[in-house]
């Protein structure tokens, strides 16, 4: 396969996944969930905007593990060297 092929079928995966829209759905399940006391966060601070990116970003890798086991290992090498 070459590069730009390769780029093409990461683009297709983009697309497909439409990642700031999953994320924002995401986001609104939270605080929606009833597990946060936003109410109680200091104005201006980013401890709960990080603790549910934390837990989005989570999610999302849950959701894009790779089935084969072979590929979880590339995957991590891979993860190594970014």
């Amino acid at each position: 396969m070459e590069t730009a092929q390769l780029k093409t079928r990461f683009d297709e995966l983009l697309v497909e996944y439409d990642l700031k829209k999953e994320i924002d759905r995401l986001f609104q399940k939270a605080v929606h969930s009833g597990a946060l006391n936003i109410s109680g966060e200091t104005d201006g601070d980013y401890r709960m905007a990080k603790v549910i990116w934390y837990a989005i970003l989570l999610k999302l890798q849950q959701d894009a593990l790779p089935f084969h086991p072979d590929n979880r290992k590339e995957a991590e090498n891979l993860a190594l060297f970014l």
